[in-house]
């Protein structure tokens, strides 16, 4: 049975027996309802590790909205059977005094620059800060040498670098594909809570950034969004946030595409109650 650890004392015990055996430690963190996005994640980790570690917490630092936290999936049996079909070594899912100790709304201080003004920085006022925190604390308890991620979070990998390089952590990031259902829409937690009509809706997200890729060679940046705004915010069951298209490389904006070797083109929108995000890559 995969071992299941509670207490971050024992499984830092149980990482320092693994790493006096020279052996590299992955870690996937998760908060938990687990996909074939996060297993994607695992099966990377365990190619390139000798042991793999999943952390499953919701982390209550960087909710905006605490009805959002509370209603959140947790599936732990659910997630425990499903990484028992894979190589993962190890389960971390600790309560939430466990991590934070008595004060639950403790931040770090890292500088994230413009990282913590834009896009979903603007929308999610804090969010980056609970990220990074919860980030740290479980970097500083796993100490893994590799650390998995999706590129679905995209400006959220990037935050993660920031905060890697700021406290200068001896850590190897890697950012993975999005995984997709069928009908394109990108794998998460929260679309179980789409209603069905919702969830009928959510593949137009995609549909929207691939015909925004198409129409790079003939339309301005500016443009696009603008088509894209309009497009998405016609919709009954949709509450626009934005949709934008940047550097891949730093998430700033773009006045020549001729210049930039790759661009993101990100969004962010509601639908019905369920906040969901998605981009693509597209190389110039």
């Amino acid at each position: 049975m995969l071992p299941l650890f509670k207490n971050k004392l024992l499984l830092t015990e149980y990482i320092q027996s693994v790493k006096q055996n020279k052996q590299v430690v992955g870690l996937v963190p998760t908060m938990g309802a687990l996909h074939a996005g996060h297993i994607s994640l695992i099966n990377k980790s365990c190619e390139e590790s000798n042991v793999t570690v999943c952390s499953i917490f919701v982390n209550p630092t960087q909710f905006n909205e605490k009805s959002d936290f509370e209603k959140y999936p947790r599936l732990l049996e659910k997630d425990m059977h499903m990484l028992e079909n894979t190589k993962c070594n190890a389960i971390f899912a600790p309560e939430i005094k466990e991590v934070y100790g008595k004060d639950t709304t403790q931040t770090i201080d890292a500088d994230l620059g413009y990282l913590n003004l834009e896009l979903e920085a603007k929308f999610r006022s804090g969010h980056f800060d609970g990220v990074v925190t919860i980030v740290k604390k479980l970097f500083d308890i796993v100490q893994p040498d590799i650390a998995y991620f999706g590129q679905k979070d995209f400006q959220q990998f990037m935050t993660i670098k920031k905060l890697v390089e700021y406290f200068e952590m001896p850590i190897k990031l890697v950012s993975c594909p999005v995984i997709r259902e069928n009908d394109g829409l990108a794998m998460s937690s929260r679309n179980l809570l789409l209603t069905a009509e919702e969830r009928a809706f959510a593949p137009t997200i995609y549909q929207t950034l691939n015909e925004a890729k198409e129409l790079l060679d003939n339309k301005s940046i500016q443009e696009i969004q603008q088509w894209a705004e309009k497009k998405l915010s016609q919709e009954k069951l949709v509450e626009f946030e934005y949709f934008e298209i940047r550097n891949a490389e730093d998430l700033k904006p773009v006045n020549d595409i001729t210049k930039t070797d790759e661009l993101v083109i990100l969004t962010a929108i509601r639908v019905g109650k369920i906040r969901l995000i998605d981009n693509i890559l597209v190389k110039t």
